[in-house]
Parts: C-alpha cells; structure tokens; sequence
C-alpha cells in the first residue's frame, strides 16, 4: 500500500550446527587405533607395539545417527607423565576436554587399564569403558564379569574383540546414553581437603569447577598444569591454590603425594579386578614363547636380526628389482617412446621425456622405481610389526643403546627411521630426557636411510661386489657409534632413564592388516612424494637450461671430485637430497645402472648419502621438537662429519 513502509524481510539466523568430540584414550597397544578406525571408516596406522600412534588424529564421522568429532590419541600409562608425548596428550585433554570419552581397557592387562581408568573419571567427562582383547584374556584363562565391572565403574562396558568388528553396535548405544559420574578412587581424607581446596580456588565459573585429575597434578608439583593455571585462574585464584598446597605441606610433611595417590588407585584397581575377574591357569602356546624369548636373547637374537636383514636385502634386491624391470619394459618405456614420437619441439620433448623430464625423472622414478622397492620393503616391515618382533628387539639392543646414552625404548623411534625419519623424529618425543630426544634425533637424522632410499641402496648393493656391502654398512654403523658415544659423553642430564618396555605377546600375523598397512604407508609416500619427484625433475630441468647446473657443478667441484672422487654428475644428486633423500637415491641408481660410477664411487656415494644432511621434512620435524638452536647445530655438524667421513672412506677403500 502507499504511503506505508516496506515489510523488510530479516535473514535467516545461521544456526551453527557443534559437533561433539570424542577422545579415544587407553593405555599403549589396548587397540585404540583399531577401535578409531572401525568408528571413524578412515585409517590410522596399528601394529602390535607401543607408541604406534604419536600425535592425536581427528575425523569427523557419524555414529548412531549423529555426528561426533573422534580423536585417536597416543597411549598414556599415567597423567603424572615422564615421557614429552604422555605429556601433550594429557595437557590437551585437561586444556580442551573432549564430551565423551571412550576408554579403550586391555582384558589382558586389567590392572594397569583399570589404574588409568581412575585418572580418566578424575576428568568429569562422560566415558564408555570398552573391554576390549576379550578373546585374547580368555585364551589365557581370564573371564570377566562386564556387568559387575559396569556396577563397580559406574559406567556403560562394552565388550569387545575390536580387529573383528565384535562390540561396535553396543558401544554406538553406549555413547548416546553415557553420562558424567564421579571417580570410583577416594583417597586418603586428609588428600581429599587439600584437592577440594585446590578446586574451590580455581573455578571457572560459580558451578564449574577445576577438574579433579587437574587438581592432583596440581598438588602434585606439576610444572606444565602449574603455568597453565597461572595463565587460565590469574595470580590471585593460584596465589590461594597455592596457600592450599603449603597448608598441606604443613600439616603432613612426610607425606608423599605421588606414592599416597598411586597406591590408593592401586589398590582400587586391584579390588575392582577382583571383583569382576575369574581366572585359570593357562600358558601361552609354546612356540610363540619360545619365538618371543629367541629375539630378544643377547646370543640367539643377533641370527634371527641376521636372516630378517638378509630377507630384507633379497626382497628388496632381487624381487623388486623384477617387479620395476618388468614395468619398465612393458609399460613406462613403450609409454614414453609414445609421448617422444608426439612432441616435435626439442625444448618441450625434453621438459616432458628428456634426462630430466618430469615423465622419466618425476613420475616413472617414483611409481617405476621406488614403489616397487616400497612395497616389497613395507610388506616385511609390517610382518615384524604384526608379530610383535620389535619390543623384543628393544630389549636386546638395550645394553648396546646404554652406552649412547639411550636406552632401548629408542630401538622403537630408530627402527621406525627406516620407514619414514620425519615419523621417527616425532616419535622420539617418548623419550623420558631431553638428552635422549636430542641424541635420538641425531642418529636418525645422521644414519638411518628411509625406506625409500635404504630400498635404493640394497637395489644397488644387490648388483655390486659383497666387500661394497661391507664398507657402506660398516662404516655407516661405526660412525653412528662413535657419535652416539660423543653425545652421550658431551651432553649432561638431570636424570637418568629406567628401561621399562611392555613385551606384547608374539601372535600370528593378520595378513589383511599387513596388506592395508602397506598400501596405506605406499598410498601415503605418492600422496607426499610424488609432487616432489616432479618438482624435482622441473628443478633440475631448469638448471641445465639455464646452465646453473654447471656453475654449481663448477663451485661444488673441490669437494665432490676432489675429496669424494666423485664425478661431476654427483652434484646432482646431492642438490635433490636436500629436498627429498630418496630422490638423490633414485637419480644416483640411475647414475648405477648406466654405468656412469665405478665400484669406489658407489662405495662412496652411497656412504655419503646415508650420512647427508636430513631432508627438508625431517629437518622441520627436529625444529618442532628440538628447536632452531639444536637443530642448526646438528645439520652443520651432519654435513661436516658425512664430507669428512667420505673423504677418509675414499682413501681408506681405494689400499684394498
């Protein structure tokens, strides 16, 4: 109508739609990691070892009709942590709490599950108590009683055999009905006043108070939960706190928080098993004791390490030297001699097919070369993690790390060098001291060649005389010890780290897991590496063009055909490891298979290239963990010792 005013039309009020998150939490090697993936349809790499997961992974999936947010997350043993990645998980719990929990309980560990269980309900989150492993705890003798474990723990348990799919459709009904309850643990009354203190002077709100599992730790001294209170609460909030905890002091001197705390839990934990337990006595089969004990025995260990190295050179060597030769001829060349025939510019002929085309260099190195090798690497990788091998092999090298300065929890993050040194760099993180993440970090990034390039390395070594095999390893291995025992001497410590390693039993391998495994770790090195092969064919393609290549060739030249004895083309190679190792190794098996290096230079070459400076990726990982100071320092120590240990090697290989 005229005269009156237009009706204005409002926008719509955008109702943002909160996903609920659910952190998976458990003790190492429970099956937590198995439980995500199974939840969540994606993958998240399992194995029969500790500390397989090193960082929390998230999906966002849907569960029972609703949508939630599920986190994997590294196993705990405790809240009050020793190791840096115990540590993360915990602060980030306590710093962003998810809104459900499931607890993820080893049936064949119950003690130890049910005592981190008490520190998880300290949290005041809604948890779901999955038992999982019941087939396993029955094989051995063990049946556990799930409703009265439910009645003592207050909460929803489900039993579960998580790798077959068993227990998934309860604990979907779990999830929806679960709901907050209050910690099963009471504790001394004279620890119970001084946490309710603690808790009533920090408050978030008039209803919302500081979670018990913080206040512990609080009490406790914990340095990291100290500052974070300090930055949440204010001064004032923990200068009371704080009159709390000397108030305690005060009144019980003697008194040790930690010890009076672990043994309340303790007993708990031992009172709740049982309760709900009723055991037989069963032994494990025979062979896989027998097996278990062999590998990690200080004599009958080093032949069983002998035949998996000498597997691992076949495979590698021969198997999937085949599988790539028979790519080559039947596909990759006829492919490329295709494109050749199609392309009449010069300039584009080479950009695409030429020496550093990114068809021939790029994508046929990578998925005619390196995966391959990859493959057949990470099929037995993943057979020794299956079985349980590695714990084991911690064990026995122990006594060996000792004189490093490291003990043999770090056989863990080294082995896992040779899959990826970005993955075990991080992993050092569950290293108790610094020193040890320090030392750890160096030898990896020092020593140990990825899989990609070890795999390139045992291609060529496979096709060269036995005494190449020799000096390449020895001296690669001599190196890495007399630098370990430097460190060890050079760096102090405050503390020196107790070896306390789970042994999981030896069991056999599940070979669909195996074979998930190794397409997903293969799948992962395309995803990651492939761009970078190409990018480093059109790196290379445009050095040559421009003739770049040729002065740095020219400047690199006292080094790399002086000290070295390498020829000129080496350059190269060293110019594409320092994006990526494996792609110096690919160029350098290339440099091999033409005939372009001799029996010294492949001696060399390789030695050199094992103990080069870490790849970009690698490199970020020590400056996250480590820092910018202790990172510079350990690449510019890494390029003095691999020149200098070539240079000596040069020598010493051309008197025999």
């Amino acid at each position: 109508m005229l005269g009156t005013d237009p009706v204005k039309k409002e926008k719509p009020v955008e109702v943002k739609r909160t996903v609920k998150k659910i952190a998976i939490i458990g003790p190492a090697n429970s099956g937590k990691s198995v439980v995500f993936n199974k939840l969540s349809g994606s993958y998240s790499i399992v194995a029969n070892y500790s500390q397989t997961t090193i960082e929390f992974v998230r999906k966002e999936c849907k569960i029972a009709d609703a949508r939630y947010e599920i986190w994997d997350t590294p196993g705990l043993a405790s809240f009050i942590t020793s190791s840096q990645d115990e540590s993360d998980t915990r602060d980030a719990l306590l710093k962003t709490p998810p809104d459900i929990i499931l607890f993820v309980g080893d049936a064949t560990r119950m003690k130890r599950s049910l005592t981190l269980f008490a520190q998880v309900m300290e949290l005041g989150i809604p948890t779901v108590f999955i038992l999982n492993k019941t087939d396993a705890a029955q094989k051995r003798g063990t049946l556990i009683n799930a409703i009265k474990l439910s009645a003592r723990l207050r909460v929803p348990v489900v039993e579960a055999v998580a790798t077959h799919g068993i227990g998934f459709d309860k604990m979907s009904t779990a999830i929806k009905t679960t709901d907050t309850e209050k910690s099963p643990v009471r504790y001394p009354e004279f620890i119970e006043e001084s946490l309710a203190e603690i808790q009533n002077a920090l408050l978030e709100d008039d209803t919302k108070k500081l979670s018990k599992t913080a206040a512990v730790l609080y009490l406790s001294g914990d340095k990291n939960i100290l500052k974070w209170c300090l930055a949440k609460f204010g001064e004032d909030a923990c200068h009371t706190a704080d009159e709390a905890v000397l108030h305690f002091h005060r009144k019980s001197p003697a008194a040790n928080v930690k010890q009076v705390i672990f043994n309340a839990r303790s007993v708990w934990a031992d009172n709740t098993a049982e309760a709900s337990m009723a055991t037989a006595t069963l032994t494990a089969p025979r062979i896989a004791q027998t097996a278990a004990w062999a590998s990690r025995h200080p004599i009958w260990g080093w032949p069983i390490v002998i035949a998996i190295m000498w597997t691992t050179f076949y495979g590698v060597g021969t198997l999937a030297a085949r599988m790539a030769g028979f790519l080559d001829t039947w596909f990759f060349f006829p492919v490329t001699d295709f494109i050749s025939s199609l392309i009449g510019v010069p300039l584009l002929n080479d950009f695409f097919v030429g020496d550093f085309g990114i068809i021939t260099m790029g994508i046929m190195n990578a998925l005619g070369t390196v995966v391959p090798i990859l493959t057949v690497f990470f099929l037995i990788v993943n057979f020794l993690e299956d079985v349980g091998y590695l714990p084991n092999l911690s064990v026995m090298a122990n006594r060996i790390f000792s004189y490093f300065g490291l003990t043999g929890k770090a056989v863990l993050s080294m082995s896992l060098g040779f899959g990826c040194n970005t993955m075990a760099t991080m992993t050092s993180r569950m290293l108790e001291t610094k020193k040890e993440r320090i030392i750890a970090s160096f030898l990896i990034a020092l020593g140990v060649p990825c899989a990609v390039q070890l795999g390139v390395m045992l291609a060529i070594l496979a096709s060269a005389p036995f005494s190449a095999i020799l000096f390449v390893v020895g001296t690669v291995v001599i190196t890495q010890m007399v630098c370990g025992v430097l460190l060890n001497k050079m760096l102090k410590s405050d503390k020196a780290s107790d070896f306390i390693m789970e042994l999981p039993a030896f069991k056999l391998p599940n070979f669909k897991n195996i074979v998930k495994k190794t397409y997903f770790r293969v799948k992962w090195f395309l995803k990651e590496a492939l761009p970078l092969f190409v990018l480093g064919a059109m790196l290379m393609f445009t050095l040559e063009k421009t003739g770049l290549l040729t002065t740095i060739e020219a400047l690199a030249s006292p080094v790399i055909t002086g000290i070295l004895s390498l020829p000129d083309k080496a350059t190269e190679v060293f110019i594409l490891v320092l994006s990526r190792r494996e792609l110096g190794a690919v160029y350098f098996k290339n440099m091999f298979d033409a005939g372009e290096v001799d029996y010294y230079q492949v001696v060399v070459g390789l030695t050199v290239m094992t103990l080069f400076i870490p790849c970009a990726s690698n490199t970020m990982a020590m400056l996250k963990e480590l820092g910018l100071k202790v990172t510079a320092y350990i690449n510019l120590s890494i390029i003095a010792i691999a020149i200098s240990v070539g240079g000596a090697l040069n020598i010493l290989v051309r008197l025999f």
